[in-house]
């Protein structure tokens, strides 16, 4: 007797998110009449990690046939999504043994691997027990718990109130050292974490990300997490019925939401991007993201789709307002097929809506205008550790040859503490590219802030810091600044955005506690001062 189980499995990467829904054939041999549709209802469940509702099932499978090889199956699972690692292998095993099918076989490697890979892990839990942490024991990543928790919870209200919904279980985090390791415990492979960027997921109950120190110059890691989040709250309250494109834009437009009300955006280069497609009519079909945006040809096709869903939420929330959100899922839950339902909460038709009232409202949206692919060097393109190498020089990325020998110049004199000259070269550059490159406007604020000049430095990161709120350099700049002249709230406000993007620079732990200190903030100097042991 056959059944089909949905899982889905939900991916993001650093500014392209990635969600992805596979349906597994999961052959059911042998014949067990009266178990079946409890058997169908536990899985069911725990496919969309209702782990209350599965275990009764399961209860109930057992209570039918307690000898029938589906129920250790189903035992493995439910398991495994609730974190007891050991118990699930043995009895994947056990089905494994008693009816071997590639599906469970699959589950059970997968299992295996997530022992390997956590058994040396610590537990983080925090204050209000909604949220656990898991990461290495004794590893420079435990100086990313505290500002995880810190978004965790914030985002625990702001989007239970946004959504309508809460989790009534504890939340399981698991961050994992490099890319590679994420591989190993999921269903991606390096070559698709590589290909899109994806480097978190949401998936087996859990939210799963990469540590930041596996990128070159890190990644927007707390706002990554809390995307992970807003798809475990999609997929726990509406079951199985929101599909790629729409779980994508509502974790994409809501993956900021911890920080306040009217924080949501986009990559400066993925607007670009955009346009650019939208002008050459060359946008991403809807249909194409499925399965998994994991599965798009390059990281550029990943964020122009994580654009496009961005804005259909963008606009459905213009439109509708405060509850837009809520609205449009309680339409999908009351069986309304995804785009059906959008169109609908909308008061048009889907065909309308796509063709028409999103397209016009594409070419209104004002989007800033940036040299080619040079949105893709500073914010838009992961870059991982290995890469370095091959990838990772700015200067040579860019494509004023003239302007790149000007910030060479300033730099060898910036380094020689001739920070006159040094200016003098940046200026020149300045001219010749403007003053909306993050590498010469921090480069220049540097120069500003040695040189006794920090109003004027962070007077020249405005704009960068708008365009490209994800290049680290330009926070740890700013809070250099602020410290300069005594701004300690900016200070610190400017530095916890940079460890919110790469930790692993001592510098910015080591401001931090100085700014701590300034304010009084003893729990903050603490951590601070934990956190520049940890990565010197």
């Amino acid at each position: 007797m056959n059944s089909t189980i949905l899982q889905k499995l939900v991916a993001m990467g650093r500014g392209p998110a990635v969600v992805v829904m596979a349906l597994l054939l999961v052959m059911i041999p042998g014949d067990s009449q009266a178990a079946q549709p409890a058997f169908e209802h536990a899985n069911k469940m725990l496919s969309v990690w209702d782990m209350t509702q599965a275990r009764q099932a399961i209860d109930e499978v057992a209570e039918e046939d307690d000898s029938w090889p589906q129920l250790d199956y189903l035992e493995g699972r439910y398991a495994f999504y609730t974190g007891d690692y050991e118990t699930a292998l043995e009895y994947m095993e056990r089905a494994v043994e008693r009816e071997s099918h590639p599906s469970w076989q699959q589950y059970r490697d997968i299992i295996e691997a997530t022992i390997e890979v956590t058994t040396d892990y610590e537990r983080h839990v925090s204050p209000s027990g909604n949220f656990e942490i898991y990461v290495e024991a004794n590893s420079r990543d435990e100086i990313l718990v505290p500002y995880a928790l810190e978004a965790l919870e914030k985002a625990y209200d702001e989007l239970g109130d946004e959504l309508g919904y809460r989790p009534e279980e504890t939340v399981r985090v698991e961050i994992y050292p490099r890319e590679s390791v994420l591989a190993q415990v999921s269903l991606l492979t390096e070559d698709n974490i590589r290909t899109s960027g994806t480097i978190a997921l949401c998936q087996y109950n859990r939210l799963m990300i990469t540590s930041p120190r596996a990128v070159l110059r890190g990644y927007s890691w707390v706002d990554t997490l809390i995307h992970e989040y807003v798809h475990l709250l999609i997929n726990q309250r509406s079951v199985e019925n929101v599909p790629i494109w729409m779980h994508e834009g509502l974790a994409k437009f809501l993956e900021r939401r911890w920080r306040g009300e009217g924080q949501e955006r986009i990559e400066a280069s993925s607007e670009h991007l955009l346009k650019k497609r939208l002008e050459a009519d060359d946008l991403i079909p809807f249909e194409a993201m499925h399965p998994s945006m994991a599965m798009l040809p390059s990281q550029q096709d990943a964020a122009v789709a994580f654009a496009q869903v961005f804005t259909t939420m963008e606009y459905l929330r213009q439109e509708l307002g405060e509850g837009a959100f809520a609205t449009l899922l309680d339409a999908v839950d009351e069986g309304y097929e995804a785009r059906e339902a959008y169109a609908r909460v909308l008061g048009t038709d889907w065909d309308r809506f796509e063709q028409f009232e999103w397209r016009n409202y594409l070419h209104r949206r004002s989007s800033p205008d940036l040299p080619d692919d040079e949105g893709d060097i500073y914010e838009g393109h992961v870059v991982f550790e290995d890469e370095a190498a091959e990838k990772g020089n700015e200067l040579a990325e860019l494509d004023t040859p003239e302007a790149r020998e000007h910030l060479q110049l300033g730099q060898m004199f910036q380094v020689r503490e001739r920070y006159g000259a040094a200016a003098v070269q940046y200026n020149k550059a300045r001219d010749i590219i403007g003053d909306e490159n993050p590498l010469l406007q921090t480069r220049t604020a540097k120069t500003l802030t040695l040189s006794g000049q920090p109003e004027q430095a962070v007077e020249a990161l405005q704009t960068v810091k708008e365009l490209y709120p994800s290049y680290v350099a330009t926070w740890l700049e700013l809070g250099r600044a602020h410290l300069a002249y005594g701004n300690y709230h900016e200070a610190r406000r400017a530095l916890r955005e940079a460890a919110r993007i790469n930790p692993f620079n001592p510098e910015i732990h080591e401001k931090l506690a100085r700014a701590a200190d300034e304010l009084g903030e003893r729990e903050e100097l603490q951590q601070a001062r934990r956190a520049a042991e940890l990565v010197q």
